[in-house]
């Protein structure tokens, strides 16, 4: 199907419709040289070797299955191959119809045993005599009549189990049968017109060992893709992070989710494509690492509508963001400038501080002046935020709040202090103690 999605059986044999498509492949030769390549990469192929399919041609599907029925075909390569010899349809014998075989002992004594034969009677008699579906099958060989065929459809999910050929105890001999999986999956997503957002890995283990009975991990994509280079070595990755516990006998892929695929347009104005090593993509670098690291390890910062300053951003894993365009520069309060359902909170005039201190750091006081290597000079404030239910009631969550207390009032500054420069600090009134929240970069 990835030479034409217009694929039928036909009886005995496979019926391809390539007539819309010729043009793409450069002629029927391109056709078959892209044929010749499919065959070599396939399963049947490697389980024997020694077939060669054999084909033929013609201008309907009939008169195609005709030809490879009276002989005229050829190997799809080897000796004789090449394109096949279109002799004329009036020629071919009577038996190469499926509709005329019931009747053909009877048209041979006739004297009838071509297609050009039969066509000559007159068409009352024929049908009268032996019915109205032989001259209908005709008619559709000689493509006079149209004829309807069920295209092969491809099912809306993928799902394919591959055996292996023997078990297989290492992560390295499992992704040479990871890439044919995902060959076939990619061949897929193209007939499909998808890209892929999320796969299952799925093996088998031996079932002589006290394991469980299978095994294996998901993959996720940021965005939908198709490229197998990508897919593959995110495998690999997960592979060697995942150590079997028994021999594999089975490997199976299927996906979990997909997206419609929209191929990205070519620059007109670029002659060729630039030299040397290309950057890798932001999300492209996230997967990998997600992939090498583990789902958990890597986190992605979202903006949060609160006027808390630890609440204005929570973490996300990174498959919580996929097919989203994620941009972070590092872990400040100001680290996302993605734009998502969520806003930044309204505040006017205030500056937040690039880091911030989790919890807050007390402070020294020196005649009513805060501390911190050297005395703060208070530059900018004060800015009061309340504090109200602190997350996990009775739960102390910050230096400046008792257990069981639910609510706080804080006053922020803007202070220099003389070694380390502005920083962010609070006053929690009544006793005037201060704290050291955020650090300006």
């Amino acid at each position: 199907m990835q030479v034409t999605p217009r694929v039928a059986r036909l009886e005995e044999a496979w019926g391809l419709d390539v007539g819309h498509t010729l043009r793409l492949w450069g002629g029927l030769p391109g056709v078959l040289k892209r044929l010749h390549a499919e065959v070599l990469a396939s399963e049947a192929f490697r389980v024997d070797p020694g077939t060669v399919p054999e084909l033929s041609q013609g201008p309907t599907a009939l008169a195609a299955l005709a030809r490879w029925r009276a002989g005229q075909r050829t190997p799809l390569w080897g000796e004789g191959a090449g394109v096949p010899d279109a002799q004329p349809l009036q020629h071919l014998p009577l038996h190469t119809l499926s509709a005329a075989r019931p009747h053909a002992a009877v048209l041979a004594r006739l004297g009838l045993r071509t297609w050009g034969h039969l066509r000559r009677l007159p068409r009352d008699g024929v049908a009268r005599r032996w019915g109205s579906g032989v001259l209908t099958a005709l008619d559709q060989a000689l493509g006079v009549r149209p004829h309807p065929h069920v295209w092969l459809a491809l099912p809306p999910d993928f799902d394919q189990t591959r055996e292996l050929p023997h078990a297989l105890d290492s992560a390295p001999a499992l992704l040479p049968h990871a890439q044919r999986l995902l060959e076939a999956l990619q061949a897929w997503l193209r007939a499909r017109q998808r890209g892929v957002l999320a796969v299952r890995w799925q093996w088998t283990h031996d079932t002589r060992r006290d394991v469980p009975a299978t095994g294996g991990f998901e993959l996720r994509t940021a965005q939908a893709t198709q490229a197998l280079d990508h897919l593959l070595r995110l495998t690999s990755e997960h592979l060697a992070r995942l150590p079997l516990v028994a021999p594999v006998l089975a490997l199976r892929l299927s996906t979990l989710a997909h997206a419609p695929w929209v191929a990205g347009s070519a620059d007109c104005w670029q002659a060729q494509p630039p030299s040397g090593p290309q950057p890798v993509p932001w999300t492209a670098l996230l997967e990998r690492l997600s992939a090498r690291l583990g789902p958990d390890a890597l986190t992605v910062w979202q903006p949060h509508s609160d006027h808390r300053a630890e609440h204005m951003q929570h973490v996300d894993a990174l498959q919580k963001v996929a097919d989203k365009s994620i941009q972070s520069s590092g872990g400040g309060i100001f680290c996302s400038e993605k734009k998502t359902d969520q806003t930044w909170p309204a505040a006017s005039g205030s500056l937040w501080p690039t880091w911030l201190l989790s919890p807050p750091q007390p402070l020294a006081v020196r005649g009513h002046r805060p501390c911190f290597q050297g005395e703060l000079q208070l530059l900018a404030g004060p800015q009061r935020l309340e504090l109200t239910q602190w997350p996990g009631a009775g739960v102390s969550v910050a230096p400046d709040v008792a257990d069981g207390e639910w609510a706080t009032v804080r006053d922020y500054f803007v202070a220099r202090s003389p070694r380390v420069g502005l920083l962010w600090v609070y006053r929690v009134p009544p006793g005037a103690r201060w704290f050291l929240h955020g650090v300006y970069a």
